[in-house]
């Protein structure tokens, strides 16, 4: 796998098997997949038939199955094969057409229709429209964007801010609203390292935000 003389060393001396060309990727951002249904995101740095390299936010080790989806919703199963700092090695369980898909990523890009990828969350957030603000479950986010549970019809462009656990709120507005659920989109989207720092701060808590009253006629806190 495509490894490093150190990095060869740190994985046990794994065999070097991505022999086709890698292509460097312009921080792009891939979604990640582990077996227990686990989302996050991760920053591609270079990626070939047989495997990428990737930059995490969360602790991976060696041997974990893993699926990478990238922005046009391509996705290659494998295995981290080395990691070392906030960097991983894939090594995919069966080849892929990697300049295709990065071909495919750079029209649809380049054509303004491709979306940044989202992950599935439970949480909670603080949806304000005016002067009213309720507490809303959160269904997946993205860097710019994001689903909520909306069981009253929200107009399209309508205006509004989002105060997501553990970050002030945000600027955003509606883009649908269907079958009781409604999509944001934000004012100014996440970068990746922004988004990155927020979702390692959240690892430690395993249950869904909940919201604690603070005191009578003051608005609920998001833990």
């Amino acid at each position: 796998m495509f490894l490093s003389r150190t990095k060869r060393a740190a994985a046990g001396g794994v065999e070097e098997r991505r022999r086709s060309v890698r292509h460097s990727t312009a921080a792009h951002a891939a979604k990640i997949r582990l077996q227990s249904g686990r989302e996050e995101l991760c920053l591609l740095r270079d990626i070939s038939a047989e495997g990428l390299r990737a930059e995490v936010y969360i602790p991976l080790e060696a041997g974990t199955p893993i699926e990478v989806e990238l922005r046009t919703a391509h996705s290659a199963a494998g295995r981290v094969v080395w990691a070392a700092g906030k960097e991983i090695g894939v090594a995919f369980d069966a080849p892929i057409p990697a300049a295709a898909m990065l071909a495919h990523c750079s029209f649809d890009q380049g054509s303004g229709c491709l979306r940044p990828p989202r992950i599935r969350v439970a949480m909670r957030g603080l949806l304000r429209i005016d002067a009213k603000a309720t507490i809303v479950s959160i269904g997946n986010i993205s860097q710019a964007g994001l689903q909520i549970a909306a069981p009253e019809p929200l107009a399209p462009r309508l205006a509004c801010s989002i105060t997501l656990p553990g970050l002030p709120a945000r600027g955003a507005s509606v883009c649908w609203w269907r079958d009781g659920h409604a999509g944001l989109m934000l004012v100014e989207s996440f970068d990746y390292a922004a988004f990155a720092a927020w979702r390692a701060g959240r690892r430690a808590q395993t249950a869904p935000a909940e919201c604690v009253p603070r005191g009578k006629g003051t608005e609920p806190k998001l833990l």
